[in-house]
């Protein structure tokens, strides 16, 4: 995935501090339809930065951990055209995805002075204490984190009740590194589907991420059992109407110490709901639309 990306760039400048590129999302890079997936837009701003830096195959050049913090400003179209830039900051990195001169996407990123934190202890005892008591989301076949027609893909579909939203993790073969270790990139499409799917249930309805922060810790191997979780009742409102939602997520070793953290920020819409719906292929069974969309039943 990192050779995938990476032939995504053609580099139209690089010196010392700069990257320039021009970069083309393909339709298996995407979320929702005709638009990037969110993870996948913060694993290609991530990788710029890389790229600019020489970090590749497992190594290391940009200190770990080190977070990532996303703007989607818009909607990024696919097969088309667009200018991406990286630059070296006082204390980090400034990239972004352009088109005709406005911003898609950008992000600050920065190597972190403390080691990431654990889920709360409740976290970890309510999805030990519920886990036979789940459902799987509902998906679009073709997006990047659960589509299980995109062979670029994760291909993941969250477990979740009334507690905890859940996924353990087996990164197919083209998310490994060259040393062994896991394609960052997987680790920021998983946490986006994450906190996408914790909105969504929480709101009842189809969205958008339009803000994602993913904080990486060191390097873990590719086979190393990890487990995606999120609290449902960590999900909290940020505007009085109710429909921008912030989700925290963490994906974690057997032991639970944390590979990698996050928070996104899900902004729902009916008008898209209503788009999405019609896409979407059954969980486990032919009501699983409706029990994580109760609202739109009898659509």
């Amino acid at each position: 995935m990192e050779d995938y990306l990476r032939d995504r760039l053609t580099v139209e400048e690089q010196k010392p501090g700069v990257l320039r590129a021009r970069v083309s999302f393909p339709p298996d890079l995407q979320g929702p339809p005709e638009t990037g997936h969110g993870g996948g837009i913060t694993a290609m701003l991530f990788e710029l930065v890389r790229l600019l830096e020489g970090e590749r195959w497992g190594g290391i050049r940009v200190p770990r951990p080190v977070r990532v913090e996303v703007a989607l400003h818009r909607e990024l179209p696919l097969d088309t055209p667009l200018l991406a830039e990286a630059e070296r900051t006082p204390g980090g990195w400034h990239t972004r995805i352009l088109q005709e001169g406005r911003p898609i996407a950008e992000a600050q990123v920065r190597p972190m002075e403390r080691p990431l934190l654990p889920p709360p202890p409740e976290v970890r005892r309510d999805w030990e204490a519920s886990q036979a008591d789940a459902h799987e989301v509902p998906g679009y076949e073709f997006c990047l984190g659960c589509g299980f027609s995109n062979p670029r893909g994760a291909q993941i579909r969250f477990e979740y009740n009334e507690l905890v939203v859940w996924k353990r993790l087996s990164p197919q073969a083209h998310f490994r590194s060259a040393d062994g270790s896991l394609f960052p990139g997987y680790l920021c499409i998983v946490c986006d589907e994450l906190g996408w799917w914790l909105g969504a249930l929480r709101q009842g309805e189809c969205g958008l991420s339009n803000r994602v922060v993913v904080c990486l810790g060191e390097p873990v191997g590719s086979d190393v059992p990890l487990l995606a979780v999120g609290a449902r009742s960590a999900v909290v409102a940020s505007d009085r109407k109710g429909r921008v939602w912030q989700t925290a997520v963490a994906i974690v070793t057997p032991g639970w110490s944390p590979v990698a953290t996050a928070e996104v920020q899900f902004v729902g819409s009916r008008a898209f709901t209503k788009i999405m719906l019609s896409r979407f292929l059954p969980g486990d069974g032919p009501s699983a639309i409706r029990r994580a969309f109760p609202r739109y039943d009898s659509q």
